[in-house]
């Protein structure tokens, strides 16, 4: 993809979002706010950062989507090489590697497309077949995290709702549920048995 045009200093966070934005030059400044602007308001609870010097969102420590300026282009990043494959046709008419998206330092990404590659990322995310799986909704929120093996639920494992809120705990022996389950009241944080 090229040299990055902006080099951002050691910072934490959101200000290195912002530092790097900041050192990007019109248009390719507006168009990457654009294409922020859209990841987060798909993933509003996606935390921003920099990911290989460009800005990101990442859930769980994990990059979902980035972002960045280049001399004679912007790109996506999905943070995965499967996402470019499975999303096929839909980047027909965008210039691809194995990792990224090119578009006009003037251009938009469709919304559309940006959904569906930020749900092909998450989908990837929770496909663990050994050790922690996460599981989110559409929003980026937690939905269930526990222990998998060899393709099967095992161990113990949490379900949320949408709002946060404990919602199911239980345990797993080789995808069969075992042991005592527990469903919690939204309201009152005492166990429902």
């Amino acid at each position: 993809m090229g040299e990055p045009i902006a080099v951002v200093p050691t910072m934490s966070g959101l200000d290195q979002v912002e530092a790097y934005l900041a050192g990007v030059e019109s248009p390719q400044r507006e168009t990457l706010e654009r294409v922020r602007a859209t990841i987060r308001s798909i993933l509003p609870y996606a935390r921003e950062e920099l990911k290989y010097g460009l800005p990101a969102f990442t859930l769980d420590g994990k990059g979902v989507a980035g972002y960045g300026a280049f001399r004679q282009h912007c790109a996506y990043f999905p943070m995965s090489g499967e996402v470019i494959e499975q999303a096929g046709a839909a980047l027909a008419s965008y210039d691809t590697s194995k990792g990224g998206v090119r578009f006009p330092t003037d251009g938009r990404l469709p919304v559309e497309l940006i959904r569906r590659l930020l749900k092909l990322r998450m989908a990837e995310i929770s496909a663990v077949e050994n050790g922690r799986r996460v599981e989110y909704f559409p929003d980026g929120r937690l939905k269930a995290t526990g222990q998998m093996k060899d393709g099967l639920l095992h161990g113990k494992w949490q379900w949320f709702r949408q709002d946060g809120t404990l919602m199911r705990t239980g345990q797993f022996s080789k995808g069969e549920k075992v042991g005592t389950w527990t469903t919690w009241n939204r309201d009152n944080p005492a166990p429902e048995n």
